[in-house]
């Protein structure tokens, strides 16, 4: 029995075996057969892919190509309406030349017949455009002309003239005269500058005029230094421009400067307190004679007090009221510097409000377009405010100098005063 089941059992692990091995074989061949699937179906998604990305670039070539195709056709359409605007715009820039060459020949008095076709239409061939060009070149070549000229006398007198550029040149060979011409607009005639050229550049015109080179002076700012020159005032008629108020402002400068020169010279010649008066009078021997050597001015009648009077309220009174007559004394008249310091100004600004009502006066009766009748009144506002700053800040500066010289000299008067009061000083 024991052998029968060992039997069975050997046989059926043999079957198992051959089952299992039977199973391996057949995965294996799935697996090959699966690879081989696998490939096949990438070799053949490739080649899909190439053909779309093939049918993909032929339909974007034939887009492109569409496109302009349509573009082709759209710019035929555009073409035509920009040939059509452009035969037009030289249609009409052919008829402005003609106007311009039949007014040209009509300022040249030239016959046009002579430029006209059978038709009765203007036409300019080349050989006839060359000759109207030399013309006009010739024309426009600088050379000597007989003119009349207004001469520096105001004469009318036939010079020769030439022109370069914007520049006229003029000599007259008989009056040896000469020089550079201006002509304003309301002037019929030219008109030598005069006091411009003198007898060595006349003469090197005059050379120039007869051999056709030399050395010429002329005026780069084409008539901008006259206009300057002319312009420059004096300084009564730049006053005047200021109307009005620009007297008060003078009077005032005056009194300040009278004040200041005063003062000035009052304050200078003042002898100066000294720092040691006390050690002085304590080194000195008290007597007429020293005195005068010793002290002068104030300190002297500061000592004379002290001398005449013990000390005492008495005497302290007599110091303070010498002290105040010398101050009022040493500050008179300062206040009139710094008044019109102040003042100055204050007229500066009411002549350049008085200025400014003339101006919009003249502006809202002759309205802005003339320059010159609106400029009195802003000459007015400027030079009013002008002259008031010129007086103001030379009196401020010397209204505070003066102000700081008195104040130096009552400040050590003082202090020698208050050690006085209490000194006792008895004659010889």
């Amino acid at each position: 029995m024991r052998i029968f089941t060992l039997t069975a059992f050997l046989l059926l692990g043999l079957n198992v075996h051959a089952q299992s091995a039977a199973l391996i074989e057949r995965v294996s061949e799935s697996k090959i057969a699966l690879s081989k699937l696998q490939a096949s179906i990438n070799n053949q998604s490739l080649q899909y892919q190439k053909k779309l990305e093939q049918s993909l670039r032929e339909v974007e070539a034939l887009r492109a190509q569409a496109e302009s195709i349509q573009r082709a056709s759209d710019e035929k359409v555009i073409s035509y309406e920009r040939l059509s605007e452009r035969v037009r715009r030289w249609r009409e820039q052919d008829n402005y030349q003609k106007m311009v060459m039949q007014s040209f020949f009509e300022q040249q008095s030239i016959s046009l017949s002579d430029y006209q076709n059978s038709n009765g239409v203007f036409s300019l061939s080349s050989s006839m455009f060359n000759t109207l060009k030399l013309e006009l070149v010739n024309k426009l070549s600088p050379n000597w002309q007989e003119k009349p000229v207004v001469n520096a006398e105001g004469e009318v007198v036939d010079f020769r003239v030439l022109k370069i550029g914007p520049l006229e040149l003029a000599y007259n060979s008989e009056l040896e005269q000469g020089g550079l011409l201006t002509k304003k607009v309301n002037q019929t005639l030219p008109k030598i500058i005069p006091n411009i050229y003198s007898a060595a550049q006349i003469e090197s015109l005059a050379t120039f005029a007869d051999t056709g080179s030399g050395f010429v002076t002329f005026d780069p700012t084409l008539g901008n230094a006259e206009k300057l020159l002319h312009k420059q005032d004096s300084i009564i008629s730049h006053i005047q421009k200021g109307g009005v108020w620009a007297l008060p402002i003078l009077l005032f400068g005056f009194v300040a400067l009278v004040a200041t020169l005063t003062k000035g010279y009052q304050l200078f010649r003042l002898p100066k307190p000294s720092h040691d008066f006390i050690e002085k009078i304590k080194q000195t021997d008290i007597n007429s004679l020293q005195m005068s050597v010793h002290f002068k001015g104030a300190e002297k009648a500061l000592l004379d007090i002290a001398v005449n009077n013990p000390v005492s309220e008495y005497r302290d009174d007599q110091l303070v009221a010498f002290l105040m007559q010398y101050r009022y004394r040493v500050e008179s008249y300062l206040g009139v510097v710094a008044t019109s310091a102040a003042i100055a100004p204050l007229l500066g600004l009411l002549g350049t409000v008085s200025g400014m009502i003339n101006t919009f006066m003249m502006m809202n009766t002759f309205g802005t377009g003339d320059a010159a009748t609106v400029s009195g009144g802003i000459s007015e506002a400027l030079v009013t405010t002008e002259l008031g700053l010129i007086v103001a800040i030379p009196s401020l500066i010397m209204s505070a100098l003066l102000n700081r010289k008195a104040k130096s000299l009552n400040s050590k008067l003082e202090a020698n005063a208050i050690q006085l009061s209490k000194l006792e000083l008895k004659s010889c």
